[in-house]
């Protein structure tokens, strides 16, 4: 009996591995795909920013950031997004009634005064004190908004939403570093497609190593701490393979909260973020396919393929410890409010193939292999392991992992999609990673993700820590 269970488990294991090399191998040539069909429809920054420039039909943006005590880098951030290189664009900071200097900095700096304002309660959120603009007209881009705490995140980008006055709006991160050319990349998108864009996903990498100059990043570095190191090679997997390759079929499964643009008349219809989730941003997304498929209404979500965002990420084991848990609570969230969606072509292709994926090949996964391991180390201790079965099955493995790294790294040589300060000794120090991920990284994130879901199944209080920030390398005069 056991020998068959033996059997019966490693072929579902073997059977398993194949599927998602499979699926890996398709979102490879998918995010190729991408990447050619971009080079011939999407021309380079200068000629994209001489067209919507002077073109008068170019619309505008508002920029929405949270703030719950940020003061170590709010300055630097609020001036950061104030250099983005776009005609017509509001800055909203949210206080989320932080306890340190954040509110005190922004107004000493920038020169704020309370000014009357029509708060718009088009989605809910917690009550606003009050808006702050600015005495100083080079800082007239600028509104802080002051409310009461909201407890998350999702809470402060809807009273951004009440608050902003343009049809399309960013979510980001107070904490990111944006590139100057970030909303003609991701809007050059929204005004040349031939269906309404309801959303685009920016590339983001980990600002963790990088030099910063006025608030813009001026070199682009691989971070030199090992936990941000290989962070940045996942990033580069989820942006540059994984979300590129499923906007080929139009299936993306979100826009990362950290920087993403939105229809706002579509978010709103939608209910805007939900402040109890604790994935608001993908939730948030299917909500909105959910809106625009159930009323027969055409839609797009783009990928914009280079770096548009920097965001400064985990640097020790208990905040990334933190963070992964609350990832795969949320991941355990959305499997289960919106299950409906699953399997179901009425959805489209994110119904259809997306989700799908992310159930069979990222919700599931941490289990199984949890489950293996646990079965693993009881064949050990029973001496039932058969040693060249497990070989060559984890050499496999192990090859597949390094060798998707090598056609990530192809990828962003040929497409020059990064802007590394030191090309050769970034990839090197990525492919270091790549070598040793699988040992350290993974086994660590496969335990976050199962204790995720176990505190899911308890329904034990989420708490929202944000991230301890270490500010940026600032580069010297």
């Amino acid at each position: 009996m056991w020998l068959n269970i033996y059997y019966i488990f490693c072929y579902i294991v073997f059977g398993y591995t194949l599927a998602i090399m499979a699926s890996y191998l398709y979102l490879i040539l998918q995010s190729f795909r991408a990447q050619h069909k971009l080079s011939i429809n999407m021309p380079d920054d200068e000629t994209i920013k001489y067209q919507m420039k002077s073109s008068p039909l170019t619309p505008a943006v508002s920029i929405i950031a949270p703030a719950f005590n940020e003061e170590v880098t709010i300055i630097d951030n609020v001036y950061s997004l104030m250099q983005i290189d776009y005609p017509s664009y509001e800055i909203i900071i949210i206080n989320d009634a932080s306890t340190d200097r954040t509110l005190e900095l922004l107004i000493t700096e920038f020169e704020l005064v309370e000014v009357p304002y029509d708060v718009a309660m088009r989605v809910p959120s917690k009550p606003i004190k009050r808006v702050l603009m600015s005495t100083n007209e080079k800082f007239s881009k600028l509104k802080v908004v002051d409310k009461e705490h909201g407890g998350r995140k999702s809470d402060g980008s809807n009273a951004g939403i009440n608050v902003c006055s343009n049809r399309y709006f960013v979510c980001t991160d107070v904490d990111c570093i944006v590139e100057p050319m970030a909303l003609y990349r991701m809007m050059w998108l929204v005004v040349n497609s031939h269906v309404p864009t309801i959303g685009v996903s920016a590339t983001m990498l980990m600002s963790n190593g990088c030099v910063v100059e006025d608030g813009h990043v001026v070199e682009a570095r691989v971070p030199n701490r090992l936990l941000p190191m290989i962070q940045q090679l996942e990033y580069m997997r989820s942006f540059l393979i994984g979300k590129l390759g499923w906007s080929t079929i139009n299936a993306l499964p979100n826009i990362s909260g950290g920087f993403g643009l939105f229809d706002l008349d579509v978010v709103v219809k939608s209910g805007g973020y939900d402040n109890r989730s604790m994935a608001e941003d993908v939730d948030m997304l299917l909500r909105m396919v959910t809106y625009m498929k159930n009323n027969g209404l055409d839609f797009r979500v783009a990928q914009v393929p280079k770096v548009c965002c920097w965001t400064e990420g985990p640097s020790t084991l208990k905040t990334l410890y933190r963070q992964r848990i609350r990832w795969a609570r949320g991941l355990f969230e959305i499997v289960s409010n919106h299950r409906r969606l699953f399997f179901n072509p009425h959805y489209g292709p994110i119904g259809a193939f997306t989700l799908p994926y992310i159930f069979l090949f990222e919700f599931i996964a941490p289990v199984l292999e949890m489950c293996g391991f646990l079965f693993m180390i009881w064949l050990i201790i029973t001496g039932g392991v058969n040693w060249d079965t497990a070989v060559i099955l984890f050499a496999m493995i192990y090859m597949f992992s390094v060798l998707m790294c090598f056609f990530l790294l192809f990828f962003d040589y040929t497409t020059e999609a990064v802007p590394w300060f030191n090309r050769p000794k970034s990839y090197a120090k990525l492919l270091m990673m790549a070598l040793i991920e699988p040992f350290i990284y993974h086994p660590f994130i496969t335990y976050c993700s199962n204790y995720g879901y176990f505190q899911f199944l308890r329904n034990t209080t989420a708490v929202w820590t944000p991230i301890q920030r270490r500010g940026v390398k600032k580069k010297t005069k």
